[in-house]
C-alpha cells in the first residue's frame, strides 16, 4: 500500500524537489503553498503524515496546525522549517509536532526523506517479523465478505 504525505511549504523550488524526492521512494506527496489549501485538502482525505513548513501565506503554519488537529488529531506531523522562534516551538510542541527538521541545514533534503521514512515504516523487516510471530494466531486473518456473522 502506497503511503501519502501532505507536504505544505510554499517555496517552489523546496517543494518540488522533496515531492520528487519522495516520489523516488516510492512514497505519493500532495504538495500545496498554503494553509487554505492545506485544510482543505485535509477535509477530503486521511494522510499518513503531514510536512508542514512555518512560514506561509495568509495562515502561519502554527494556525494550520491547530486547524490540522481539529480534523485529524492523530496524524504525525514533522514541521520542515528554517523559522525558529521560541514561543512558536513550545506552541508547536504544546499541538503535539512529532518531529522537526532544520530546513536551512545542508543535509535537510535527504534528512527530510529519511525522518518521513522512519515515520511511515518504524519497523525492520525482522522487527515486523517479530511483532507477527508473537501474535495470537489468527489475529490478522482476512474478513470473508461473503460469509455471515
Amino acid at each position: 500500500m502506497k503511503n501519502t504525505v501532505l507536504l505544505i511549504d510554499a517555496e517552489k523550488k523546496t517543494g518540488e524537489m522533496l515531492k520528487r524526492a519522495l516520489a523516488s521512494e516510492g512514497i505519493e506527496a500532495i504538495w500545496v503553498t498554503d494553509g487554505k489549501s492545506a485544510l482543505a485538502e485535509m477535509e477530503k482525505g486521511r494522510f499518513d503524515l503531514i510536512i508542514l513548513d512555518l512560514k506561509l501565506p495568509e495562515i502561519s503554519g502554527d494556525k494550520v496546525l491547530e486547524g490540522i488537529r481539529r480534523i485529524d488529531p492523530y496524524v504525525e506531523v514533522i514541521v520542515y522549517t528554517d523559522y525558529q522562534d521560541l514561543s512558536i516551538m513550545k506552541k508547536l510542541i504544546n499541538l503535539g509536532v512529532d518531529g522537526y527538521i532544520d530546513k536551512g541545514e545542508e543535509a535537510s533534503l535527504p534528512e527530510a526523506v529519511e525522518k518521513v521514512k522512519a515515520r511511515l515504516d518504524p519497523f525492520s523487516e525482522e522487527e515486523r517479523e517479530n511483532i507477527l510471530a508473537a501474535a495470537p494466531e489468527g489475529i490478522f486473518r482476512e474478513h470473508d465478505l461473503n460469509k455471515e456473522f
